[in-house]
């Protein structure tokens, strides 16, 4: 056979296969043969014959190879087999031996271990026996002791018997254990002891009978002393029974004596007493207790048990004169050499009572506790002084105070040019910003739009009905005639002022209102903005008032009373002349600052957490911090006769509070005012801005959220006003007026293409607030709201520039009145409000190059 590639060397070749055996081969030619005929069965007996002769000359070649070694191994087998055959046949005899129900040593063996066996569980069984009877026979005695020692009423003996008693049972031999004569006197025992000690227990009790405040000891009891009494206690009720007697005596006639009332204590020479009378001392009383616990009980007491009896009464002891010493600390400075002599006398109580023996512990606790008594004393001042203020804070329920303020203000005295040319005389002309003019000519105009202004907010009210829930027609004062609306729940939506009259707002002429804003007489602060005003300022202070919560002037009348007590501390020398350490009150000092961060702290919590919505109680908490702090700060001034360190940790802790008051007012205060401006603009969103606005309806919804934004900044006004300073109500109401105008000025530069009938419309819908100016106060006729509102300027210049003409707007350019405005905002309303022409750009390139 031919493989395609050549097989390896190294692998293992197929074994030849092996030949079949004749036997094999036979039977196999045997079963294929049919029919079977004599020369084949010849055939076949030849082949065996062949085979089996073959065979036997293979085996003798075999054995003729080594013959030797044949042999060898013939032999061994055949001995072999002789010595097993021996050994079987003995193994059978000795079998027979051994095992032989009636002869065999075995059998015989185990017998009579048998026997034996039950011999020694017999002489086992007798000495358990007899050693059981005995042991349980002085168990019985033993009991007999215990009953005979009982009924005589020798306690002691029979403690002993007993616990003997006791002893046995539990050490009883172990084939007891488990028997029912053991657990029956187990229980016996038990019965026994217990019943020992109960008389015993009721001994102990009439010889120490402590009830309603009154203690009796007995020495004796019948035959029996009371030392035996006590040393036959067990141990472990020793402890426990003495720890009873000992809160006892701390509960029934220690802290009793060193109450508010103290009682009395009567001492006999076996009895003492509570009695309802007050004693001159309380400490005496207590030393009384001490003394007769040392004659009369503790002699007695077992060696064991007497030091831990006595040394366990100084703590408690201690614990109750500090309790003492704490509740009668004085409420004030006054009381002290008082309180400082009953220290004194505790300190001499702790001394005796070390000496009597009751003393357990490394150091003088009462002792340690004098020496520190100016430091317990501030630290007990200030708990009550600030739960005091705690209290105020929480439960003050009377009316807001008004407090009267100086504040510093600037008056400006201007000079123009024009009036030292002239000669003329800026009080004598009439200057201001109501835009009335007396010329009968200038009056038909304002009529006329005022008849406009009239109609359109008629169709306004038809198209819009309540939108907001504003009425037009209800009759709401007037910033001039509003009163103070301190307290009344007003909801700035839910109100619709009617427009204060146009014809007293809305410029009778262009020209004429133009003409007043650049007459230099005029004593607005719009005159500041000319360029050739020359001002004089002076300082003066005005006489405000704003109204703070009755518990601010509480804490701050305590915070006061405080630093006073501490001042007062601090040049007292009442420690030093009793012996006491003497230091600086920093504690109590600092308390002062303290309670004014407790009202800060928790007036909010207490006071505004139920209607933190509300703006009134907000504007009262900002009010109330800006008083603290301003009072903090004055008392700042108020120490200088204390040590330097005591004043400059003061002064930290003063300014810290003032610091945190002062960001508090100003906080609450710009939240307040963030919220309403936030109001204000988002009411302003929806409007969408001016585009087309010469839509009627458009216009009619942008005037009408104009109007109501206005009549909401009016009624906010009056609760800020009737809450704040007016130096604060003019700073903040000014803000809050600048970001409504930033938006109105923002939405109007944003358009890129106003019309004629647009800017008209812009232009009313602007001076719709002008009637703000009236929620700032006068100056000679003239208000001040340029001077808290700084777009006020710009704003009210809007509504002229949207209704002027090209030549109107350069001339106001030129005369320097538009100032307030941006060179890129002044060109964007020109290119918006003009069409593109040689004068328009030659007047835009004139503002850029300005």
């Amino acid at each position: 056979m031919e493989f395609a590639f050549p097989i390896p060397d190294h692998l293992p070749r197929a074994a030849q296969p092996r030949q079949a055996d004749i036997s094999t081969s036979i039977l196999t030619a045997l079963s294929e043969a049919s029919p079977i005929n004599l020369a084949q069965t010849n055939d076949w007996v030849q082949q065996l014959n062949e085979a089996i002769n073959q065979t036997e000359l293979a085996i003798h070649n075999r054995i003729h190879q080594d013959l030797e070694a044949f042999e060898r191994q013939t032999d061994t087998s055949r001995s072999i087999q002789r010595r097993f055959t021996a050994l079987t046949s003995n193994i059978g005899r000795l079998h027979t031996e051994l095992e032989d129900a009636e002869t065999g040593s075995i059998p015989r063996i185990t017998q009579a271990l048998r026997e034996h066996f039950d011999v020694a569980q017999r002489a086992l069984d007798s000495t358990t026996t007899t050693t059981s009877l005995q042991y349980l026979q002085k168990c019985k005695q033993t009991h007999g002791n215990v009953v005979k020692l009982t009924t005589a009423g020798e306690l002691p003996a029979a403690v002993l018997a007993s616990t003997e008693l006791q002893a046995l049972v539990e050490a009883c031999p172990s084939p007891l254990r488990e028997s029912l004569v053991v657990l029956d006197l187990q229980h016996v025992a038990r019965s026994s002891r217990d019943n020992v000690l109960e008389q015993l227990s009721g001994v102990y009790h009439s010889c120490l009978l402590l009830k309603n405040s009154k203690l009796s000891i007995q020495h004796r009891y019948k035959r029996l002393s009371l030392s035996d009494i006590l040393a036959s206690i067990p141990s472990q009720t020793l402890v426990t029974d003495l720890a009873t007697l000992r809160k006892d005596i701390i509960a029934q006639f220690i802290r009793p004596a060193l109450s508010i009332d103290a009682p009395s204590i009567f001492a006999s020479s076996t009895i003492l007493e509570l009695q309802p009378s007050r004693s001159s001392s309380p400490f005496k009383s207590v030393l009384e207790v001490f003394s007769f616990l040392r004659e009369q009980l503790v002699p007695h007491l077992p060696e064991l048990h007497r030091k831990s009896f006595v040394t366990s009464f100084y703590p408690p002891l201690c614990d109750a004169v500090e309790a003492h010493l704490l509740n009668a600390m004085p409420r004030g400075i006054d009381g002290l050499p008082t309180y400082l002599d009953l220290v004194l006398e505790a300190i001499n109580l702790e001394a005796k009572i070390v000496e009597m023996g009751f003393f357990g512990g490394m150091e003088r606790r009462i002792h340690q506790w004098g020496v520190q008594v100016q430091s317990h004393y501030e630290k007990r001042r200030r708990t009550q002084l600030l739960e005091e203020v705690r209290t105020i804070i929480l439960s003050d329920s009377n009316p807001p105070v008004r407090i009267e303020i100086e504040t510093p203000s600037v008056v400006r005295e201007e000079t123009h040019p024009a009036q030292e040319a002239n000669g003329s005389n800026a009080e004598d002309e009439e200057g201001n910003w109501d835009f009335d003019d007396d010329d009968s000519s200038a009056q038909e105009p304002s009529e006329n739009i005022s008849k406009q202004e009239d109609n359109r907010e008629e169709d306004t009210e038809t198209a819009e009905g309540d939108g907001w829930g504003f009425d037009d027609d209800d009759d709401v004062p007037t910033p001039a005639e509003g009163k103070d609306s301190k307290g009344e729940g007003h909801d700035p939506w839910g109100v619709e002022w009617d427009d204060m009259p146009v014809e007293k707002t809305e410029p009778s002429s262009r020209d004429t209102a133009a003409e007043k804003r650049m007459d230099p007489s005029s004593s607005h602060p719009q005159s500041a903005h000319t360029p050739n005003s020359a001002p004089n300022v002076a300082k003066r202070f005005e006489q405000e008032s704003y109204f703070v919560s009755h518990v601010a002037t509480a804490v701050s009348s305590i915070t006061k009373q405080i630093l006073e007590e501490g001042l007062r501390l601090s040049g007292s020398s009442v420690f030093k002349e009793r012996g006491f350490t003497a230091s600086h009150p920093a504690i109590l000092l600092s308390t002062a600052p303290s309670a004014l961060d407790l009202f800060r702290g928790l007036y909010p919590t207490g006071r505004l957490s139920g209607n933190s919505e509300s703006l009134a109680p907000r504007l009262q908490y900002s009010n109330d911090c800006k008083y603290l702090a301003e009072v903090s700060e004055k008392l700042r001034a108020t120490y200088t006769n204390i040590h330097q360190s005591d004043a400059d940790a003061l002064n930290v802790r003063f300014e810290e509070v003032t610091q945190r008051l002062e960001m508090t007012n100003v906080s609450w205060l710009e939240d307040t005012m963030d919220e309403e401006a936030q109001a204000l603009l988002s009411r302003l969103a929806e409007i969408g801005g001016f585009d087309d606005l010469g839509h009627n309806s458009r216009y009619e919804e942008a005037h009408g959220k104009i109007r109501q934004i206005k009549n909401r900044i009016t009624i906010f006004s009056q609760e800020l006003k009737s809450s704040l300073a007016i130096s604060i109500y003019n700073q903040n109401l000014g803000m809050l007026i600048d970001r409504v105008l930033d938006r109105v000025l923002q939405d109007v530069f944003a358009l890129d293409d106003i019309s004629e009938i647009v800017s008209e419309r812009i232009a009313t819908i602007c001076r719709t607030l002008h009637p703000l100016e009236a929620l700032f106060p006068e100056i000679e006729n003239v208000s001040t709201v340029a001077s808290y509102a700084s777009l006020w300027l710009k704003f009210t210049y809007l509504s002229d520039i949207l209704e002027g003409s090209l030549a109107d707007i350069s001339s106001w350019f030129d005369s320097g009145l538009l100032i307030d405005y941006e060179p890129q905002e002044l060109c964007r309303l020109v290119r918006a409000l003009f069409a593109d022409t040689p004068h328009r750009a030659a007047f835009i390139s004139r503002i850029l190059n300005h």
